[in-house]
């Protein structure tokens, strides 16, 4: 199938609207019942939206925090925004227990920081915007959009060019304030491209996500990929997942999807929390392309996948690891489609000592590690030293990627300069390379050195979330230094399973050191078993363990505190 570059984001739509027949977005609830929005019915609500976001007082080129639930109001505002030339930056909402109070200081920090000139959301984030922001931010909500206007037979209100910037997306935020990446409408509709030709998108393809569209995989791969290839798709909200993960399976085998991408942690709820009761009837022989990424890829999450879902028609080609970030759009690298997924065994001593590639000498050595595909169409990635010198294969270094997709800057920060994004862009991912397919071994940042051995914390949470008891996708890994020593301390901190009963044969810590020192060899020396919700994440799943060290010392400094406290009174008595 041919796959032509759309110029912008709203030709996309425009494309899609006057195609024949005319594909359509799916909005589904939990009991899977679907209503559609075809694409010609999506234009006309986005150039709704369009001329109201102009009328409340924005202007082309203006900034605008996007905070919507999934849903028709989050759609027609985000191609709205792309019809008047308004640059929108979608947010995710308060979660879990964060307070409102707190998202509104965060969300100033940010208005601030990216010069954002007004937002559309719910009421009471609205208002708390207001409060926080003043009267010159436009904080706006959907209701907005009630009133009918006569634009269905107008072109779109801005003609947007491939360089102008399509919209803002926030990196992760695993350590600090979030930074706004510029995504032109060059950028993505290269990334879509490249995405499209790497998962052999064909006619009558049909995409299915539940995916946040706050989220780059979410909006990019979930929404922006199918609707610029004219694909049907099924969109449902987070909440199908999270309330009962079976709802994805079913999702896809009820409209026959091809391609559905999810984070890892996605992958590894559907192996641990379902039952043969749950995939009873399920025909999942129509799904060729299951995109896994946004964290590191374990491969024992991809066989136990696999070995579970065999039996409904799951292809093992299905499984498709890839590797992106928001500064390459989306994906840098992917398996290509019809392929099985690849996996190497390396030396654990090997790759710590020496960043060198080499088989283990034995069981208590091996690390098995997945291969995150080939760099797509026109996309180069290569690794190199800390002096920044190319390294060969079989060499452990940072990960650097040039292509059409790698974004120009950062909004209302200190941009990488051009001549340094020519060259490529430092990740700040480790990894290597091997035929061809890239590894990823952890993060440069997050290296935990133990007697002069490089140790990523992946290997260690992987080996830590196979205690029976602990909640896999809770758990964190990192050193303290140890001046003394003069080398780090390993130290680990997890959430219990929720529904764990503490029928265990060992404490939880003493389980947790004996598989650690098992399958890696360290020896951990603090375990802290927290209370659920404590070890942070990213809105993507990924454990923010910069956070969690600061939360380990703060437990530990408390402790201290109260035991000297305890000691002065028991000196008094």
């Amino acid at each position: 199938m041919s796959h032509p570059a759309a110029r912008t984001l709203a030709d996309a739509l425009v494309a899609a609207a006057a195609a024949r027949p005319v594909r359509s977005t799916i909005l589904v609830d939990s009991e899977l019942q679907a209503r559609p929005i075809p694409h010609d019915e999506l234009l006309w609500l986005a150039r709704q939206a369009s001329a109201a976001l102009l009328e409340a007082g924005l202007r082309p080129g203006d900034r605008m925090f996007l905070i919507l639930p999934t849903g028709q109001d989050f759609l027609a505002a985000f191609f709205g925004c792309l019809l008047a030339g308004i640059v929108p930056c979608p947010l995710s909402p308060p979660l879990g227990t964060q307070s409102l109070s707190a998202f509104e200081t965060r969300l100033a920090q940010l208005a601030r920081a990216l010069d954002i000139r007004g937002l559309l959301a719910l009421p009471e984030i609205a208002e708390g915007a207001s409060r926080e922001l003043g009267p010159g931010f436009l904080a706006l909500t959907p209701d907005l959009f009630q009133a009918p206007r006569d634009t269905a037979a107008g072109p779109p209100e801005v003609a947007a060019l491939p360089d102008d910037v399509a919209f803002l997306q926030l990196t992760s935020g695993s350590t600090a304030l979030p930074k706004g990446v510029v995504l032109p409408h060059r950028t993505v509709c290269a990334n879509l491209r490249q995405m499209a030709i790497q998962s052999g998108f064909l006619p009558g393809d049909v995409s299915v996500s539940w995916l946040p569209l706050f989220h780059d995989m979410g909006l990019i791969a979930g929404v922006l990929l199918p609707l610029t290839y004219q694909q049907d798709l099924l969109l449902s909200t987070p909440f199908s997942f999270l309330r009962r993960p079976a709802h994805w399976l079913h999702a896809v085998h009820r409209y026959r999807g091809t391609h559905s991408t999810a984070p890892v942690f996605a992958f590894r709820q559907i192996v641990d929390r379902l039952t043969a009761r749950d995939l009873a009837g399920l025909d999942l022989g129509s799904w060729r392309i299951a995109f896994i990424g946004a964290e590191p890829v374990h491969a024992g999450i991809l066989e136990q996948f696999d070995r579970l879902l065999a039996p409904y028609g799951f292809a093992e080609t299905a499984l498709t690891p890839c590797y992106g970030m928001a500064e390459t759009t989306l994906a840098a690298t992917a398996k290509p489609d019809g392929e099985r997924y690849r996996t190497r065994a390396v030396s654990r001593r090997a790759l710590s000592a020496e960043a060198r590639v080499a088989d283990p000498e034995g069981p208590e050595d091996e690390l098995v590690l997945v291969d995150c595909g080939r760099p797509l169409e026109g996309t180069h990635v290569f690794i190199v030293d800390e002096a920044g010198r190319e390294l060969p294969e079989g060499r452990e270094g940072e990960i650097v990627v040039r292509g059409p997709s790698v974004f120009p800057g950062y909004a209302g920060l200190a941009e990488p300069s051009r001549e340094s994004l020519a060259a490529g862009f430092r990740t700040g991912d480790l990894g290597f390379l091997d035929q061809g397919g890239l590894f990823i071994t952890g993060r440069r940042k997050d290296v935990i050195i133990i007697s002069g051995e490089n140790h990523h914390p992946a290997e260690i949470e992987w080996a830590v979330a196979g205690v029976e008891g602990v909640r896999p996708t809770r758990v964190a890994a990192f050193g303290i230094p140890d001046p003394e020593l003069g080398t780090e301390r390993l130290c680990v901190m997890a959430e219990p399973e929720r529904r764990a009963g503490g029928s265990g044969a060992e404490p939880l810590d003493v389980a947790i050191r004996r598989r650690v020192r098992e399958e890696t060899g360290l020896l951990v020396y603090d375990v802290e078993i927290v209370p659920a919700g404590t070890i942070p994440v990213t809105t993507s799943g990924k454990i923010r363990r910069v956070r969690t060290k600061e939360i380990f010392l703060e437990i530990l400094a408390a402790r201290a505190a109260a035991q000297a406290e305890t000691g002065m009174i028991q000196d008094a008595v």
